[in-house]
Order: C-alpha cells, then structure tokens, then sequence
C-alpha cells in the first residue's frame, strides 16, 4: 500500500511523477475515490494506492464535484471518472453536462418536478407535437412580441377581460351574438358602412343632449 500524496495543481502530470501504484502503460484498473480537488477540467482522485489526476468521460453527465466519492478508471499518465457514486453535498444542485447538442431519445419521456420546472432556453425554445395538451391553475406570459397563426381558434371562457392601448381587428365576414346585453362606451364613436346598413329592434331610441342630425339624399320615415 502506496501513501497518497496529492499532486501540484501547477505541475503537468508526467510519467515519472506517476506512483508505481499506476504504470504507464498497465491495464486500466478502476477505483473508488474521492475527488479532492480541480483546476477547473480535472480533478484529483484520492485512492487507496495513490492520488492522480482524472478527467470527467464523455459518459459521466452527472458533473463531479470535489468531496465527491467517484468511479474511476485509470491508465497510465491519467484516467477518467466513470460515475460519480457518492455526493459529498447533496443538497446543492446536480449538474448533468455534456459539450455539444445532448439528444434524449425513447418511446416516451416524462420529466416530473416535484417542486417545479425550469426552463432556460437561451436565444431559442421550440415545441413540436402532432397532438398537445396544457394544463394550468395560473398561467403568465409576457413577452415583446407575440404572433400566433391557427387554421382554426375555438376559445371559451367565463370571464374575459382585455386591456389594450390601441386595438385593431379585419374580418373577412364577422358574425357577432350576444345573449342578454352590451354596452359600448366611447369619448367618439364612429361607423363608417360603404353599402347599407340597417337596426331592427323591438324598441328603438335615439338619444342626443345637443342635436339630432339624419341626413342624406332621400329620407323616409314610416
């Protein structure tokens, strides 16, 4: 048994400096160890046999941290870490991390946040489904700019409630019913109707504090 020095975080690691524990050109053996510190890319695995320095595998996306008790596979003048095994502070957040486009793949994914989830999409967020389903107590969006194109749009609420600086709409045909009342309250109103335009009420009043004015080329009463 070998006593673990560890090793200079300035010193490159080099072949006479590796314990005989590790022969540069040995089999690959692995170990449980403990990551005692990083220089930011590798970090020191303490084994039982001798301290090295090891790197992360492509395959380990669990991000170690120092404290750590990991998996490590180690050949010659370094080694990997395979999997970390142990965190040493469980109550900080676990990073999983890969260079690159990550890609999950499988018949179905389901991804279950007993406290929540949270999305950081950077410049770009793109949902893509045949078929979607939402389901929300609250929801909140906001944002600058907002476009949405449906083929068809059914919407209903009980209560519904706009708010708008200036608003604009163009139909090709509008049908429009209400059930029991509609009230429209305005500092000008206006209607502009280029062919004919026409009221059919049970009770018709026209109410003015100043004037009254029907004008028009023909005008027929009763």
């Amino acid at each position: 048994m070998m006593t673990a020095n560890t090793p200079d975080l300035g010193s490159p690691v080099d072949e006479a400096s590796l314990p005989k524990a590790f022969p540069a050109n040995g089999p690959a053996r692995q170990y449980h160890a403990r990551l005692v510190m990083s220089d930011g890319r590798r970090y020191c695995a303490l084994t039982g046999e001798g301290a090295i320095w090891v790197v992360p595998a492509a395959g380990c996306l669990l991000q170690p941290s120092v404290g750590d008790i990991a998996l490590v596979s180690v050949t010659g003048g370094g080694g990997y870490v395979l999997s970390v095994l142990e965190r040493a502070k469980p109550e900080q957040d676990a990073v999983v991390s890969t260079p690159g486009t990550l890609r999950l793949q499988a018949d179905k994914v389901k991804v279950d946040g007993r406290h929540g989830v949270d999305i950081a999409a950077g410049s770009e967020f793109a949902l893509r489904a045949h078929n979607a389903s939402m389901q929300y107590g609250t929801l909140r969006v906001e944002g600058t700019s907002m476009h949405a194109r449906w083929t068809q749009h059914v919407q209903v609420t009980k209560q519904r409630i706009e708010i708008s600086d200036k608003a604009e709409s163009h139909f090709g045909h509008s049908t429009r019913r209400i059930a029991t009342h509609e009230e429209v309250t305005a500092t000008s109103y206006r209607q502009l109707v280029s062919r004919d335009w026409s009221v059919r009420a049970g009770t018709a009043r026209l109410v003015a504090d100043d004037r009254v004015v029907i004008d028009g080329n023909a005008v027929q009463i009763g």
